[in-house]
């Protein structure tokens, strides 16, 4: 694609405020006086029209479709989204909704799922770093779906994305926030995703702002996830069911279905049971004038996102040591997320290398490289990245932010190489340009669509502002 094509300048850095410190209280549930999340958050919804958000959320929210979309593609070749849609076809048959990099349309509810599960299926979707989202799949899975229900504009579509994403990730904030009470097991998207999705699809439903309250009430009475799915097709799952659940929600909202208007943060609701001293003022403070979608990051390595600051490091050194034979002993300090979530050290599947800290510092030394065939079964195998991996140890540094990581290697000739990394590669500080954006979507979607159709869906995700028939993404990125 030429540049020309790109609706943004490829070097633009998207500026992130972080939130001001949360105080965190006893009892988070609202008084009935106040008005519910809901409410506040569909006055948000129905009050921003495209042209009301800022440029660089406008382009941040291409900007992440784009990297759904190759994600989806290329995940669609995976075991796991076999799997998950021979299990679709068993329990409700064909539709005819497209999928992305599929032959089999599914009903409009199962598609979202099926979309949103192949676009996690890699571990190569997008991740809102101060919570450990990934916020995109669930909300972009649902509405594409309403989109092959009904013509929806390109800057409808993606009005109803940025909505969507904003509400989604400030309930995770809420939720993630330290002191909050909530368990570290839960499985983030699957919690927050489905009312994202929700929000999303009724504003594209044409909901009223009663229905749009009850669509975020199923949702929320849906939440759920664990992170004891990482490792297995299921962490794919968790996210695929928020956008299943996200888009029901919507469409029962839509024929009548009510509930209440506080599921959410009122008594005995999402806040008080996953978060009780959770402050629920987090997902509404600053709504409409700070937005989450400006701290999300894609990734440029398939695997679990807090391991990518030793990859980065590992790759430094790989250019430095030669052969990874001369390497006797691997020192890797890390965030305290990165053995948190990726403590495996010697995974046996490729599900489970997604989220092996171990096995991808091993990888990146022995290869030079981090990409799809550093986590395939044959890179599980390979003896050098396994002798690579047994020399290695790991421990938490307390001083290391997210997104930092020290690596030392010592050589059987006494050499020892560091490297120190401060900001890791796909980062909000060194974020992934357009380019490299676009070379990763031919990447993934090359594994499933003919090079002219790569190039033609990726010029019309780019210039989806100017589409007036969003839907037609899911028509050109699925098989005939």
């Amino acid at each position: 694609m030429s540049e020309e094509l790109l609706p943004i300048d490829s070097t633009e850095v998207p500026v992130f405020r972080p939130r001001k410190a949360m105080t965190n209280k006893t009892n988070s549930a609202s008084s009935d006086a106040e008005p519910a999340i809901s409410s506040r958050s569909a006055e948000f919804a129905f009050g921003t029209r495209w042209d009301d958000l800022p440029k660089v959320v406008q382009s941040e929210s291409v900007r992440t479709f784009v990297n759904w979309v190759a994600c989806a593609v290329g995940g669609a070749r995976t075991a796991s989204a076999d799997a998950a849609i021979n299990g679709l076809l068993r329990m409700s048959g064909a539709g005819t909704t497209p999928v992305l990099g599929r032959r089999e349309r599914l009903q409009a509810a199962d598609a979202a799922l099926a979309n949103c599960l192949t676009s996690a299926a890699d571990t190569f979707d997008d991740t809102h770093l101060s919570t450990i989202t990934h916020p995109t799949g669930p909300v972009a899975a649902a509405i594409l779906s309403v989109a092959q229900t009904r013509q929806v504009s390109g800057q409808e579509f993606l009005r109803a994305l940025a909505i969507g994403i904003e509400i989604e990730c400030r309930i995770s904030a809420a939720i993630t926030a330290p002191g909050s009470g909530a368990s570290q097991g839960w499985y983030i998207t699957g919690v927050s995703g489905g009312i994202g999705a929700a929000a999303a699809a009724a504003l594209l439903l044409g909901a009223s702002h009663a229905e749009f309250i009850t669509a975020l009430g199923l949702a929320a009475s849906q939440a759920a996830g664990l992170r004891a799915t990482h490792g297995s097709m299921a962490v794919a799952f968790v996210p695929a069911f928020a956008a299943r659940n996200g888009l029901a929600a919507a469409q029962l909202a839509m024929a009548g279905f009510t509930c209440g208007d506080k599921v959410i943060e009122g008594r005995n609701g999402l806040l008080p049971v996953l978060a009780p001293d959770a402050d629920p003022t987090v997902i509404y403070r600053d709504l409409g004038i700070q937005f989450e979608l400006l701290g999300n990051a894609y990734k440029p390595y398939p695997c679990g996102i807090v391991i990518h600051p030793s990859i980065d490091g590992c790759l430094d050194i790989a250019r430095r040591a030669g052969s990874s034979n001369a390497i006797a002993q691997i020192e890797l300090d890390v965030h305290a997320d990165a053995l948190f979530l990726c403590w495996r050290k010697l995974p046996t599947t490729e599900l489970e290398a997604q989220v092996s800290l171990f096995h991808w510092a091993a990888a990146a030394l022995a290869r030079g490289q981090a990409g799809l065939d550093e986590g395939n079964a044959a890179a599980i195998a390979d003896p050098e990245i396994r002798r690579l991996q047994s020399v290695m140890n790991a421990k938490v540094d307390p001083a290391l932010a997210s997104g930092q990581a020290r690596v030392r290697v010592s050589l059987n000739d006494g050499t020892v190489l560091h490297s120190n990394v401060t900001q890791t590669t796909g980062s909000l500080e060194r974020p992934m340009t357009n380019e490299e954006l676009s070379a990763k979507f031919r990447l993934l979607a090359s594994h499933r669509l003919s090079d002219e159709s790569v190039d033609t869906l990726l010029q019309s995700c780019w210039l989806l502002p100017e589409s007036l028939d969003a839907g037609n993404i899911g028509r050109l990125g699925a098989l005939s």
